[in-house]
């Protein structure tokens, strides 16, 4: 009897270590993205998946603390690059490129337009956040009118929450953000920036081999493009 119940307890703990969440710290660019992939990833794997999003420079502090994610989702290439460095990852794998782009509450016939008309403009922020880091970029190589005040969110998403509810009349931000508010009008940027966005597998589980394989897989890859990202190259 003793040897049975002991039996059952290997089953059910083993059980429980097989239903262990997949844990993934994800850009706050990528996360409705993630979220719809989440979907797809069902249809084929029993484990869940718990997502942590924010900044990418601010997650990367998380992972260097000791945060443990199984996988790290960054916006740019940069910050997978220094989880790699330090040895806390392995090789960064690109899975999209996002764009930046100009997101107003008023009309207008393009950007340059848009911007001149603006008094108050939403970026993310310009050291945490890539999609911040390459608005302030672009600002610098902009040769036309501007004389809107910058407003720094703590993230892409927060860039995007001041237009929406009127706090500025215009965002920069991830093109992919188009889908989630078209009360919104969006302007392509002249010589817009293109982001490389990396993932990093920190730790060396199944689900975590799993999760980098999926997300490089066919099926992936189109919904990541019916998002409004580019093709990873």
């Amino acid at each position: 009897m003793r040897a049975f119940i002991g039996l059952i307890l290997i089953f059910s703990l083993s059980g429980k270590l097989a239903a262990e969440p997949l844990k993934i710290a994800v850009a706050s660019n990528f996360k409705p993205t993630l979220e719809a992939l989440e979907k797809l990833w069902a249809q084929q794997h029993e484990t869940d998946w718990v997502i942590s999003s924010g900044p990418s420079g601010a997650l990367t502090q998380q992972i260097i603390h000791g945060a443990p994610f199984a996988v790290f989702l960054s916006a740019d290439e940069s910050f997978a690059d220094k989880i790699h460095s330090l040895g806390l990852g392995a090789k960064p794998v690109t899975y999209a490129r996002g764009q930046l782009i100009l997101a107003c509450k008023h009309s207008a016939a393009n950007a340059a337009q848009a911007l001149a008309q603006a008094r108050r403009l939403a970026l993310a922020n310009t050291r945490t956040a890539p999609y911040g880091m390459a608005a302030q970029q672009w600002l610098t190589q902009y040769g036309g009118q501007l004389s809107a005040q910058r407003l720094q969110a703590g993230s892409v998403a927060g860039a995007l929450q001041h237009v929406v509810t009127g706090n500025t009349d215009c965002a920069l931000v991830a093109a992919s953000f188009a889908t989630l508010a078209p009360q919104l009008n969006w302007y392509p940027l002249p010589n817009a920036i293109t982001l490389k966005q990396a993932l990093v597998q920190l730790q060396t589980t199944a689900q975590a081999e799993s999760f980098v394989a999926f997300m490089q897989s066919p099926a992936a890859q189109q919904l990541i493009l019916e998002h409004g990202y580019l093709k990873a190259e």
